[in-house]
């Protein structure tokens, strides 16, 4: 065996890693005025009254912030097809586990609403006056 066999990366042997991308400062400095950006809308957006829809606006931004992270941070990006297919179905299953929490939750309020037992009565109970004494 030579040493030219020895230090052949590409020999049956080696491990291959797949290809590495290599991101520029400029672009993580993009990514992060994005993500104070956003923390900035967050923030302006709780100040705000929305009503039911508070939640959805603040999970919104946080989802697209947790995108940028994921994407470019966590090179998600650059990742092969099967990485990008595992990770996005985590997500998946958490949107499925939020999805029957929250029927779980709609479903007591009915069950509850079912089995409550309910008069025709429709004012106060109140308190029968004494009967007169009748050993007197």
């Amino acid at each position: 065996m030579t040493a030219h066999a020895h230090s052949d990366h590409h020999s049956h042997g080696a491990l291959q890693m797949g290809h590495h991308h290599v991101s520029s400062s400029q672009q993580f400095l993009s990514v992060l005025v994005a993500l104070l950006v956003l923390t900035g809308i967050t923030v302006g957006a709780s100040r705000i009254d929305f009503g039911s829809a508070n939640m959805l606006i603040a999970m919104a931004i946080a989802c697209i912030k947790a995108s940028l992270v994921i994407a470019f941070f966590m090179h998600v990006k650059w990742d092969t097809a099967i990485n990008k297919i595992v990770f996005l179905s985590s997500f998946l299953f958490l949107a499925l586990l939020f999805l029957f929490t929250l029927v779980d939750l709609t479903t007591r309020r009915w069950d509850s609403y079912v089995n409550t037992i309910r008069t025709p009565v429709d004012h106060g109970w109140v308190q029968p006056a004494p009967k007169p004494d009748a050993h007197h």
